[in-house]
C-alpha cells in the first residue's frame, strides 16, 4: 500500500458511472460505479453495485450493497454488510462479515469475525476468529483460537489451529417445527489443534493433545495425548493415544 498524501483527490460515482484506477483519498460508489485498474485510497465505501476491475489497496473498506473485486485486496480493514466478492485473495489486519463474502483465493487476518455467511474457495489464516454464522470453505482453516457457533451445516476441508471451541448457538424455525432436514453441525475431513472442545462435528479425524467431544459428535477417529473426554451421545469408532 502507497503513503497517502493529504492532498489526494475524493473520488464519488453517483447513479451510473465509471473512472479509472488511481491513488484516491475517500473512494464513494452510490449507484451502479465501475473503476477501471488498481486501486489506492484511504477509504472505499460501497452503497449501491460496485465492479473494481484490479487490486484494491486501502485502510477501510466498506461493503454496504453489493460489489465484485476482480483483483487481491489489502486493507487494514474490511467490513461486509451486503455482499462482495473477491476474485483472487485477501490480506486484512481486520475482517468483519455481517452480510455474504466469497473470496476465490487465500485470506490471512489477525481478526476474523463472521457473523453472516462466508465462502472460500482457497484457505483461510487468521490469529483469531469467530463464527456466528455460516461458512464453506474448500481448503485449510488455519487459526490462532477459534469460537464458532454453529447455526446451519458449515463445511471446511480441515480446521487447524491451538485452541478450537464448536458449539450448537440456537435453533432454526425448521428445526424448531422438525422438518426432516439436515441438522445443525460442521462437516470436516480433519481438525487439529492443541485444545479441542467439540459439539456437533462430522470428522474423518479428530486430533489433538486435549480432546472434548460433546453431543452432536460423529468422529471416524480420535487421535490425542493427554485426554479424551467424550459424552455418551458422541459416536466414535475408534481412538487412540500418541
Amino acid at each position: 500500500m502507497i503513503p497517502h498524501d493529504d492532498k489526494l483527490s475524493d473520488l464519488k460515482i453517483t447513479g451510473t458511472g465509471s473512472s479509472s484506477g488511481g491513488q484516491y483519498g475517500k473512494v464513494r460508489i452510490d449507484g451502479a460505479g465501475q473503476v477501471n485498474g488498481d486501486l489506492d485510497c484511504r477509504e472505499l465505501t460501497g452503497n449501491g453495485t460496485m465492479s473494481l476491475n484490479g487490486d484494491v489497496a486501502a485502510d477501510t473498506i466498506r461493503v454496504n450493497g453489493s460489489g465484485t473485486i476482480k483483483g487481491n485486496v489489502d486493507a487494514e480493514e474490511l467490513h461486509v454488510a451486503g455482499s462482495l466478492s473477491v476474485k483472487r485473495g485477501v490480506r486484512s489486519r481486520s475482517i468483519f462479515i455481517g452480510g455474504h463474502c466469497s473470496i476465490h483465493g487465500d485470506s490471512e487476518s489477525k481478526r476474523l469475525d463472521v457473523t453472516g455467511n462466508l465462502r472460500s474457495h482457497g484457505d483461510v489464516r487468521s490469529e483469531a476468529a469467530a463464527f456466528h454464522g455460516g461458512f464453506k470453505i474448500d481448503g485449510r482453516l488455519h487459526v490462532g483460537t477459534a469460537d464458532i457457533r454453529l447455526l446451519g451445516r458449515c463445511l471446511a476441508q480441515e480446521i487447524v489451529g491451538d485452541r478450537i471451541t464448536i458449539r450448537k448457538k440456537g435453533k432454526r424455525l425448521w428445526e424448531m417445527l422438525s422438518l426432516p432436514l439436515r441438522g445443525t453441525r460442521l462437516e470436516a475431513r480433519i481438525i487439529e489443534g492443541d485444545v479441542l472442545d467439540l459439539e456437533y462435528v462430522e470428522a474423518d479425524i479428530v486430533r489433538g493433545n486435549r480432546v472434548i467431544l460433546g453431543p452432536g459428535c460423529e468422529i471416524r477417529q480420535v487421535e490425542y495425548r493427554d485426554e479424551l473426554t467424550q459424552h455418551p451421545e458422541a459416536q466414535v469408532r475408534a481412538s487412540r493415544r500418541f
